[in-house]
């Protein structure tokens, strides 16, 4: 495929990503081949290292976009019109979390909970072994701890090995509440689509929906074919690319984003790099609890300093294990920043809305440059920064400045949107 069309999506990507005004993507076309190979090699897969965990891991993608950004303000200055973009998450949040959960098994035989018995507590194994708990059925306490924070989360399960049908009042209610009930695709449906779809026919038959969501199981993935599967067969977004070793930017992005077909034109399907599973901290690095959190810590603190995506999968039946337990912890540390925690339904969704609302930058030739907001999705705000102080910001509409702040030279501000409307700078 021609170098020509990996540029247009490239370019398409970064412009979505940052959320730039509507025909201004041209800023970037004398953008560096270099560039656009290492984030098209990056968002493909192309250039993975499994085996290797850096302590200073960062996403050059991210890297990328955050370099991208300054171009286009600088652009804007040099032309002495406000520079607009449409703030990445809902009400302005520095940055989202993901909170997802694998169902890998929902019970277990008394010979395995044997075999496995040094990972749970004496107190939660006994009560095991007599019958009075299923310690591989964490549904309800992991929905009592996210509910204490106001968070929300994605349940993924693999109906292709157990029937889920005697709660399915219990995720039911989880639906209605919130929550996410999506499918953990089985084994080699990664490659066979005749899988894939039984296992959709499965999944409908025991809860009586489709799944929107899909994680393969063991993250088993391969790209064009498994996103031609998944795509086909009506799924929103897909969150399986990530390490199964240690935590990353397998993608080298943190982001949200539309994957290319092999042609490079972009697919209506959205993925959700997984970022950080509880299974390589434990199993794979054997870290203990403290090391462990440190890992996390450093993730959230990178994705913060870029506005990404921290997706995140923490098996719902290791929430009882000894380590597993440190869920609560990342809870409390997430529910302390100014970030926006959900399902992946809920930031699939938010990402298609935001896609779909349209800014665009016009001369107005009595009130000089104004920007026109359409189709505006809940929860959206916009960003402006104006570089001649003389000037500034205002609202024809159902629109409010949040914030205002002045440095160097230059005037920011976030608006918050309640419907269409305009903002001018005069």
């Amino acid at each position: 495929m021609s170098l020509l069309k990996t540029k247009e999506y490239v370019i398409s990507f970064i412009s979505q990503s940052i959320g730039i005004p509507n025909g201004l993507e041209s800023i970037y076309e004398d953008i560096p081949e270099d560039i656009v190979k290492q984030i098209s090699i990056a968002l493909t897969g192309k250039d993975v290292h499994t085996e290797i965990f850096e302590e200073d891991d960062s996403p050059i993608v991210d890297e990328f976009i955050q370099w991208a950004q300054e171009v286009y303000e600088e652009v804007c200055k040099e032309n002495n019109i406000p520079a607009v973009w449409k703030s990445r998450w809902p009400n302005s949040k520095s940055f989202a979390v993901a909170l997802t959960h694998d169902s890998d098994s929902i019970e277990v035989t008394e010979e395995h909970l044997q075999k496995v018995k040094d990972r749970f507590s004496e107190s939660d194994l006994k009560e095991a072994l007599e019958g009075r708990k299923n310690l591989y059925w964490n549904i309800e306490r992991i929905k009592e701890i996210e509910d204490k924070f106001r968070f929300k989360s994605s349940f993924y399960f693999l109906t292709s090995e157990y029937n889920v049908e005697q709660y399915k009042d219990v995720l039911d209610e989880l639906m209605k509440n919130g929550w996410e009930i999506g499918l953990h695709a089985g084994f080699d449906t990664h490659d066979n689509e005749d899988k894939m779809k039984e296992d959709i026919v499965e999944f409908k038959k025991q809860l009586g929906y489709r799944p929107r969501g899909v994680r393969e199981h063991y993250l088993q993935f391969d790209y064009h074919k498994t996103l031609d599967f998944l795509e086909r067969n009506e799924f929103v977004y897909d969150t399986t690319l990530g390490f199964r070793e240690h935590p990353g930017f397998f993608l080298g992005t943190s982001m949200p984003f539309y994957p290319p077909k092999e042609n490079w034109e972009r697919r209506k399907i959205i993925e959700l790099p997984l970022i950080i599973m509880d299974t390589s901290l434990w199993g794979y690095m054997d870290l203990d609890e403290e090391s462990g959190m440190k890992v996390i810590e450093y993730y959230i603190a990178n994705i913060k300093k870029f506005g990404g995506l921290l997706t995140i999968l923490w098996h719902q039946e290791a929430f009882l294990m000894k380590r597993g337990e440190i869920y609560t912890r990342i809870l409390e540390k997430l529910s302390k920043e100014n970030c926006f925690v959900s399902s992946g339904i809920t930031i699939a969704e938010w990402w298609n809305n935001r896609n779909n609302s349209e800014i665009s930058i016009v001369e107005d030739s009595q009130k000089g440059w104004k920007c026109i907001i359409n189709n505006a999705a809940k929860g959206m705000c916009i960003e402006a920064k104006i570089f001649d102080l003389t000037k500034s910001i205002s609202i024809n509409g159902p629109g409010r400045i949040i914030d205002k702040s002045e440095a160097e030279g230059e005037i920011h501000y976030r608006i918050e949107l309640e419907g269409d409307c305009e903002l001018f700078y005069v």
